[in-house]
């Protein structure tokens, strides 16, 4: 007796075949049939029977590009993308892991570090992530002893190696052969207690809580790639980077820092996010080709891209994309209420419409087009009612 058989479901199993009409037998935790519903389907009797009519039935989806590291404690379930059929994700990515720790004191830097980089509100880190673990196996333990909902890797970011291993040094300073050695037997340790492998940040985007970049950016390209090297020794492990090509397109030498990766750790290399852009129609195949030419080389180059329009959450009261247009840091760093007061002044925002229209805004300049924004939440009495409509109706209606 089968515990679940899915009944008349389209099924799309990933191998780029067809969808066709099946029945899928479960047992034990592992599908056991899958019969077309042409040849009769599963007939074997069921504890649990699920009607897929009209429903598309097919694996898991891997997302290998995430930052759930410090959300999982808070947020076994990982939502929204177990919402969207993910099963299993790969975190730590860009350089940021929240292990391996040296003290309390790296682990303060790393999470005022997070809201930056990656927008995370500090009270959320500060509340709802333990911080009791130094070793990048005690974090690992600590996930696990809180639990998961979905399969879940972590890389072992470059950022926190550098930051145990140099402390203050890590932000402005290249490494000694002597912390070099320190680095590479670090990620070893780290990978042997389960790192899923190495990643690394050089992109122009991530800056610290002081406004510095990130410990990452500063490590010379011998550093990078000794730290490579170290995770050629270990089975089953990859690389992932991002850099200013990510989002500008890729220079000859990120191509051949690129390629360097990739050939020394005799690994694959993943970089986020390859995106075709309306204001930048040829941006992408500038990536496309340094994908090609590092492949050529000897390399296997990945780019990570969505099938879909991305949307993202904008906010004036936290870290957002928006910090990245030109001038709009210097306001954003102010406190909320001399911020706001900045934003009511009719002056101020217009400099600042014309500062993200300059050149400089590279591909954050897509972020403009205020009228087609939309209202997410509202926290008001006198927002009430606002969400879910755009800020060019809103205007309209009052105006403005």
């Amino acid at each position: 007796m089968l515990d679940v058989v899915i009944k008349g479901g389209t099924v799309v199993d990933g191998t780029g075949a067809e969808g066709f009409a099946a029945d899928i037998g479960v047992k034990d935790g592992r599908i056991v049939a899958i019969r077309s519903t042409a040849d009769g389907g599963v007939t074997e009797e069921a504890a649990e029977t699920i009607d897929a009519t009209g429903q598309i039935v097919c694996p898991g989806f891997v997302d290998p590009h995430t930052h759930y590291d410090a959300q999982i404690f808070w947020d076994p379930y990982s939502t929204p993308s177990n919402l969207f059929g993910v099963t299993s994700m790969v975190a730590g990515n860009c350089g940021f892991s929240l292990a391996p720790l040296g003290d309390a004191a790296d682990g303060e830097y790393l999470k005022h570090m997070m809201t930056k980089v990656e927008g995370m509100a500090l009270e959320a880190l500060e509340q709802g992530v333990p911080w009791n673990w130094l070793s990048f196996a005690e974090y690992l333990d600590r996930v696990e002893e809180s639990g998961t909902a979905i399969n879940v890797a972590f890389m072992v970011g470059h950022s926190a190696i550098r930051r145990m291993v140099m402390k203050e040094d890590s932000v402005g300073k290249e490494a000694t052969p002597e912390q070099l050695a320190e680095m590479r037997t670090l990620l070893k340790t780290s990978i042997e207690a389960g790192g899923f492998g190495f990643s690394t940040g050089r992109s122009f985007t991530h800056s610290d809580a002081d406004g510095q970049p990130v410990p990452s950016r500063w490590a010379a390209w011998e550093e990078v790639l000794e730290l490579c090297k170290e995770t050629s020794l270990h089975e089953g492990t990859t690389l992932e980077w991002v850099a200013d090509g990510c989002l500008n397109g890729f220079d000859d030498d990120e191509v051949e820092l690129m390629t360097k990766m990739s050939v020394t750790a005799d690994r694959p290399i993943n970089w986020n996010v390859l995106t075709i852009d309306s204001a930048r129609p040829d941006a992408y195949r500038n990536q496309l080709d340094a994908c090609e030419k590092a492949n050529e080389d000897g390399a296997k180059v990945v780019a990570l891209t969505m099938p879909i329009l991305v949307g993202m959450n904008m906010s004036l009261g936290t870290f957002c994309a928006l910090f990245q247009l030109p001038g709009w840091m210097d306001y954003f760093n102010m406190g909320i209420d001399a911020r706001m007061e900045k934003f009511s002044d009719p002056e101020v925002v217009t400099w600042l419409e014309n500062q993200a229209a300059m050149p400089e805004a590279g591909v954050f300049s897509r972020l403009t087009g205020w009228d087609n924004y939309m209202v997410g939440d509202t926290y008001s009495e006198a927002n009430e009612g606002l969400k879910g409509r755009t800020l060019g109706d809103i205007a309209r209606e009052r105006g403005q």
